[in-house]
């Protein structure tokens, strides 16, 4: 592996690193920003947090192109990140490249330069691009004969010529920075999005603009006043061809968020976290939307207990005059959330049992959207006469759990909860017809929906051989029998339901730090629904690199050996068996 200081920002588009059971106090975690999470995929879709007690711009981790260099068709992020800080100095100029390409087309580009500056400014600048040109299985439905229902399929036995040609591109690039001094931390960065896809019917050019700032204290007394200011701003513009009403469809997405409060002492706080999210969009949405939240919270911790106490008072409203398409962000909060968190330390340092009593609401983004699903888009969402982007509303969620490790070696974090939704964005099938699926078409439908859910992430790390995963079982409240029809178009939509088992698992074994070796399965299984349903999947992947010298080696990666019709997004999935190659470089 190679050993690369860079900064969160850059650190998040390069890689998933695996979790481990990094013991940071929750006292100083002080983000409190809710984010919804669609439950179509195999675990929550969650950003990278940096605890509040990562004090260093440069990050020390261990970094290996081990990692799927195509995420599928949508962006893939299993774990939430863990890095931890270093308390050396900077070491200075930093230049990082890594390019590869394989069959079907995989193109992979990523690069960061970091230059040696005087004094306490630091920054990066990076471009990262991940990409798969090529063939697309058409997929077919298959009646089950046992079961009565129709299953999306690989296109085994079709004539030839029925897989279709698309692509699915997307790109990044930017700069970032940091300035800090004795008591606080300014970052700012400032970049591009691109995202860039083609199907049967249509194709997509998403181009957006992203600029953030953030200061935050970094005080280590045990009085002191804290603060954690951030602002960001994102412009994008969508051009998608063959559907002329939404044509140069623009948006502008604002997040403010703050927790600002006085430290006690070492075991006590009291802090309000204040967030403002905004969104307005032309005229295709005619929409304006935002959501304002107030979270205030106490914190104790006291011998092996941790106690947060906090309540979230949130309202969302929407704006605007009607436009092209159906009202958007129209689902409305219960304005009160319970924030309570409790663990206690079994035996200290290797075992905590934890519990949380949450809920929280989010609007919807075309942003996050197109993050869902590439290939989602107006066209599909019009047909089924519903709201393309819609307000998720979690009204309560409770979990139990136990982390911990066991010598320092193997580290575990296994739970289980319950999760009530108003409204939560699913993957649904739209068609003209509910005895015919002629014209089959995928996007996001929102529902109410109940979920039980349990989940254990491991992971095993030792000098020669690394082990992490996800297993993940869900049972929702959510029926395959529930059918909509859109008066309207004369459509019918269904839902697919969440995958009832899913996960995944990597290894990796290095020889003397120069071979390294390793294979990789994410798994799911069906995904039922009304209408149709998507068969289980695993994509199993292998990966050998070599490094011919400190600062330069070779890789190769083979991905979903077991040539199986892999659909992260229904209706959509790439050809099957690929190799990708390529080099690396870091001075």
């Amino acid at each position: 592996m190679h050993r690369i200081r860079i900064n969160s920002t850059i650190a998040f588009l390069l890689v998933a690193v695996p979790a481990a059971a990094q013991d940071i106090d929750p006292t100083v975690e002080v983000s409190r920003i809710y984010q919804g999470k669609m439950m179509e995929v195999h675990k929550p879709m969650i950003g990278m947090q940096i605890p509040d007690s990562v004090m260093h711009f440069d990050l020390d981790f261990d970094y290996s192109v081990f990692d799927n260099p195509y995420k599928g068709t949508y962006e893939f992020n299993p774990y939430v990140q863990d890095m931890k800080p270093q308390s050396a100095a900077w070491s200075g100029r930093r230049l990082f490249l890594r390019a590869g390409a394989g069959y079907p087309l995989h193109p992979v580009f990523d690069f960061v330069w970091s230059p040696d500056l005087k004094g306490k400014f630091r920054m990066s600048t990076y471009v990262t691009h991940r990409s798969y040109i090529g063939k697309y299985r058409g997929i077919v439905p298959v009646m089950d004969e046992s079961s009565g229902t129709v299953c999306l399929e690989s296109p085994q036995g079709m004539p030839a010529g029925s897989s279709w040609k698309g692509y699915d591109s997307q790109t990044s690039a930017g700069v970032d920075g940091r300035v800090s001094w004795d008591k606080g931390i300014f970052t700012f960065n400032v970049g591009y999005y691109g995202l860039a896809t083609s199907d049967t019917l249509v194709s997509r050019g998403y181009n957006a603009f992203d600029a953030g700032l953030r200061v935050r204290s970094s005080d280590r007394q045990d009085r002191h006043f804290l603060y954690d200011v951030s602002l960001d701003y994102r412009y994008g513009v969508d051009n998608i061809d063959g559907f002329a009403v939404t044509r140069g469809l623009s948006g502008h997405e604002l997040s403010f968020s703050s927790v600002l409060g006085p430290v006690f002492s070492e075991s006590q706080r009291f802090t309000v976290g204040i967030d403002l999210d905004m969104v307005s969009y032309g005229r295709a949405f005619g929409t304006d939307a935002g959501r304002f939240a107030v979270i205030p919270e106490y914190q104790l911790s006291k011998g092996r207990w941790r106690l947060g106490l906090g309540v979230r008072l949130s309202a969302m409203f929407n704006g605007g005059e009607a436009g092209l398409l159906p009202s958007q962000d129209t689902k409305k909060g219960q304005y009160v959330y319970p924030d309570i968190k409790v663990s206690y330390d079994i035996i200290r340092d290797y075992m905590r049992i934890y519990a949380k009593l949450g809920g929280g609401e989010s609007i919807g983004r075309y942003s996050d959207m197109l993050r869902t699903g590439h290939f989602i888009h107006p066209l599909y969402t019009l047909t089924a006469g519903g709201p393309l982007l819609d307000n998720t509303v979690e009204r309560i969620s409770a979990s139990l759990g136990l982390r911990g490790n066991i010598a320092s070696r193997f580290s575990y974090d296994l739970s289980a909860g319950y999760r009530n939704f108003a409204s939560a964005p699913l993957f649904a099938a739209v068609s003209g017809s509910r005895s015919s699926i002629d014209g089959l078409s995928a996007t996001l439908g929102y529902t109410g929906m109940q979920m039980f859910y349990a989940s254990l992430d491991y992971g095993w790390n030792s000098a020669d051989f690394s082990l992490d995963g996800n297993f993940t079982y869900r049972y929702s409240d959510v029926s395959a029998g529930d059918v909509f029809l859109s008066d309207g178009n004369n459509t019918w939509m269904s839902f697919f339901l969440p995958a009832a088992f899913s996960g995944d698992v990597r290894a990796l074994y290095n020889w003397h730090r120069r071979i390294y070796a390793g294979a990789d399965c994410r798994f799911s299984t069906a995904r039922d629904g009304a209408l149709c349903s998507t068969a289980g999947y695993a994509d199993l992947g292998i990966y050998l690199e070599l490094r011919t010298a400190r600062l330069f080696s070779f890789w190769i990666r083979g991905g979903n050996l077991l040539n199986m019709t892999v659909q992260y997004m229904p209706m959509y999935a790439e050809s099957g068996i690929n190799f990708t190659a390529g080099i690396c470089l870091n001075l």
